[in-house]
């Protein structure tokens, strides 16, 4: 009984935990207009095209690659995973060099995210990331102008990547208007605290079982997967340049 009862607890804990490190559905990798996705339909043809010939611009210089998407709904998946995952699979920036940026913007979620690859990490940390899109971006968002906040956040963001390079990059971001600090999305912090207790006791349970019985070798294999695929196919005739593994970021709620 006791040994029916343990498998039954390893096969909960498998599928429980290809649920939860599974990806989220994120769109097919574009093959034009690389630079720029507005899957939301909330930006401009200006907008999209100053995008696109800036981006492409700097990456013909220094490989680095500035992505924007916007969307209208992540379907509930975690706005960290979702963001990391389209870094990943589109393959944005260098593979070698880490040097991928997605500003993400979810307008019927009312969310945004700066995804910075780890080869950024010191231009663009999380702190800077967050006050762009505090400053840059959310002001806007919040009287309904994305196109305004996103080529705003866009420029702010590109203008930094291009100081890392030593390059000047003609970009006229500014400030928006004066508002308070937005929400940050807080994914874990938004659980409520009995669900956060459950989640934690059921997951110390599991990895209990998996050193008792199986030396741990379970917990490893999870920790491995969780650590791996850092996805992006090769960049030729202007496509993604392999990808970033992400280092790091900031989201925001308005």
């Amino acid at each position: 009984m006791k040994k029916w009862l343990v498998w039954l607890m390893l096969a909960l804990f498998l599928v429980s935990g290809t649920v939860a490190f599974a990806e989220p559905k994120i769109p097919p990798k574009p093959t034009t207009n690389i630079y720029v996705q507005d899957y939301a339909g909330v930006l401009s043809g200006e907008t999209k095209s100053r995008i696109q010939s800036l981006s492409s611009n700097l990456a013909q210089k220094t490989k680095a690659q500035v992505v924007v998407v916007t969307v209208k709904s992540i379907e509930g998946a975690a706005l960290e995973e979702y963001a990391l995952a389209m870094l990943r699979q589109w393959g944005i920036g260098d593979a070698q060099l880490n040097n991928g940026v997605l500003l993400l913007v979810a307008t019927g979620d009312r969310q945004s995210r700066v995804e910075v690859g780890y080869g950024l990490e010191g231009r663009l940390p999380d702190a800077k990331t967050g006050r762009i899109q505090d400053e840059y971006m959310i002001p806007y968002f919040k009287t309904g102008d994305y196109d305004k906040g996103v080529l705003n956040g866009y420029l702010a963001i590109a203008g930094e990547v291009a100081k890392e390079y030593n390059l000047e990059l003609k970009a006229d971001a500014r400030p928006g208007p004066q508002s308070r600090p937005a929400q940050q999305s807080g994914g874990w912090d938004d659980l409520p605290w009995w669900l956060k207790i459950v989640l934690g006791a059921g997951l110390l349970g599991l990895v209990i079982i998996d050193w008792i019985f199986f030396g741990g070798r379970i917990t490893y294999l999870l920790f491995m997967l969780l650590r791996g695929g850092k996805g992006g196919g090769g960049g030729g005739g202007g496509g993604f340049g392999g990808g970033s593994g992400g280092g790091g970021g900031s989201s925001r709620r308005w």
